[in-house]
């Protein structure tokens, strides 16, 4: 578990590679999104949104993979990543985002399409053609809400323990030991430190798991556009989240996290 510069600078590049893919992809769903409204409704149409579903899940599960192996090898740093702006670090659980905000984010998208789309009426008498969720789609998504919250609070439970068992407890013992000034690290607090970190790193892999299989049965669930919808959603607000992070930082005198 030990820790270098070239793994941090690896994990830095890592995540700007993927926020700058996160950006093109965004592009490319949202073009698409744009084409469908423009055409009529066809298989070729479903056929082309479910390619780009695809890619987008499996990009998803190719940077979990990835992030992972990088951080058997340095996991601190993925718990409070020098790499993200103050307001991203201040956001994460257990080193990324919630698996229940996925809901959140699905719930604001129709409610804002909901009233959007009351709001059309009114005035004219037509909506846009949102594909609105079926009694069943309300049921299988209400019930996988369900399990994902009874599991994120497992992964919560845990990682209290870990910070209080393995982290505090045995930490404290160790430094109530030392005499200062200097207070080395010794191979005590290696071997300490050692342990914590194989723990986070096996929550961070159960917790990147829930997240990634609650993203697919999300998608699993909703129709084709929907789930273009959904995933436009989540992209967007990762990058706005990014780009607000760093005018923050750089309102506080932050320089950038290059």
């Amino acid at each position: 578990m030990g820790s270098s510069s070239s793994e941090r600078v690896e994990g830095q590049n890592m995540y700007k590679e993927w926020m700058s893919f996160q950006e093109q992809e965004l592009t490319e769903l949202i073009h698409s999104l744009n084409l469908n409204k423009t055409t009529a409704t066809t298989s070729d149409n479903d056929a082309e949104i479910n390619a780009l579903l695809d890619k987008a899940t499996q990009s998803f599960q190719d940077y979990i993979e990835r992030r992972n192996r990088l951080a058997r090898r340095d996991t601190s740093a993925f718990f409070s990543p020098r790499w993200c702006s103050s307001f991203e670090s201040s956001m994460l659980w257990i080193a990324g985002c919630r698996p229940s905000s996925f809901f959140n984010l699905f719930y604001a998208l129709c409610g804002s399409d909901i009233d959007s789309r009351l709001s059309q009426f009114l005035q004219d008498g037509k909506s846009d053609e949102f594909p609105q969720l079926s009694p069943s789609q309300l049921v299988a998504i209400d019930n996988l809400q369900r399990r994902t919250i009874v599991e994120e609070e497992k992964l919560t439970s845990q990682f209290a323990s870990l910070q209080q068992d393995k982290a505090d407890v045995p930490l404290a013992l160790i430094a109530r030991k030392l005499e200062g000034p200097q207070y080395e690290l010794n191979e005590d607090v290696r071997e300490t430190i050692a342990e914590i970190e194989k723990a986070m790193v096996c929550l961070m892999e159960e917790a990147d798991n829930l997240r990634l299989e609650t993203f697919k049965e999300m998608v699993k669930i909703l129709k084709p556009v929907q789930a273009l919808e959904f995933i436009i959603a989540a992209k967007k607000l990762r990058v706005c989240v990014r780009s607000w992070g760093e005018e923050r930082d750089r309102e506080h005198g932050q320089e950038d996290k290059e």
